[in-house]
């Protein structure tokens, strides 16, 4: 299996962020290429601990033949200072239990997708490659790329591919894919991309600044994997496992992601939610956190010319109360 290929973003913000110190437990909820765990690794070793999870098995086969080179993370690893948890982030709090661990003092995710599972052929995330329209992150799931479009109705897919894709061609698309799949079945990534290339007439292409299928992609792999709402289960579970003065950290690439992260943040800094008339509070609600980042971070111009992927990266952290 290849080293990977993925370019960690924002990482020293996100290490400032946390404010981390030897000891502690962390969780990076998104491994991938691992930069990001090695890096939290080296802030809380020796006595420290970092728990990884990832959902892709190869990833996590990937990392591991990564540290093979590195003495410091291999006999963490070893020693059960680096954990490695198949599994996908929504999952944080049941995971933390069979590890017997109540509480963390830092937690960070990157929403993005890494360049190893991008430029996977047989994953289909990318129309730049001729593969099956797969798009599961977890093979271990059921629904696929391919099965949205053999099965969703018109309707449906242009919902997904608005609400997901800020797609403003979504209805067109989608009745052009009904179409299509009648004639015959839509399976490869290339057939996919070339039936929304032809939606788009010759200037519309050329104004766009993004290949036509790059929205429609998009939103069908959040469907598939469930991003949105592994997400806010995700940061629900999470924070509930923080301890007073530990931080989250998320980096978030697509605006719906961020969306909800900000939403998330600013509800839970929030206490009393009873109507403006009630003389007195009823609902008994607390701020959980409190908003450390009030504009996101985004990346350095620097790091943006050294990776052109983290121009659309958002950073948002909060502290837990």
């Amino acid at each position: 299996m290849e080293a990977t290929k993925h370019i960690p973003v924002l990482l020293e913000e996100v290490i400032d962020g946390l404010r981390l110190k030897e000891g502690d437990i962390v969780v990076d909820a998104t491994l991938g290429g691992g930069s990001h765990t090695l890096a939290l690794l080296r802030q809380v070793l020796p006595t420290g601990k970092v728990i990884s999870f990832d959902m892709d098995a190869q990833a996590i086969d990937r990392f591991l033949r990564r540290i093979e080179n590195d003495e410091v993370a291999k006999q963490a690893y070893k020693d059960g200072h680096l954990v490695i948890v198949h599994e996908n982030f929504a999952h944080i709090g049941a995971a933390l239990d069979r590890l017997g661990i109540e509480s963390v003092r830092g937690i960070m995710a990157d929403l993005g997708f890494s360049s190893d599972q991008i430029e996977e052929p047989k994953r289909g995330l990318s129309f730049t490659h001729e593969g099956a329209l797969d798009m599961r992150l977890n093979q271990d799931d059921i629904l696929t790329a391919e099965e949205v479009i053999r099965r969703y109705s018109e309707e449906r897919l242009a919902e997904i591919f608005s609400l997901y894709g800020d797609e403003p061609k979504a209805k067109r698309i989608a009745r052009r894919i009904t179409t299509e799949r009648k004639r015959k079945p839509i399976q490869t990534t290339i057939e996919l991309a070339t039936i929304i290339e032809e939606v788009f007439s010759g200037a519309e292409r050329r104004m766009l600044g993004i290949h036509p299928a790059t929205r429609v992609f998009q939103a069908l792999r959040i469907e598939v994997n469930r991003e949105f709402e592994r997400l806010s289960a995700f940061l629900s579970d999470g924070v509930t496992r923080l301890e007073p003065g530990g931080r989250i950290a998320v980096i978030a690439f697509h605006s719906g992601e961020d969306r909800i992260v900000k939403e998330f943040f600013r509800t839970e800094s929030k206490g009393c939610i009873c109507p403006p008339n009630f003389p007195e509070c009823r609902c008994g609600k607390k701020p959980r956190l409190k908003v450390v980042t009030g504009k996101p971070i985004g990346a350095s111009v620097e790091e943006e010319k050294r990776n052109t992927r983290s121009r659309s990266a958002k950073l948002r952290i909060a502290e837990k109360i």
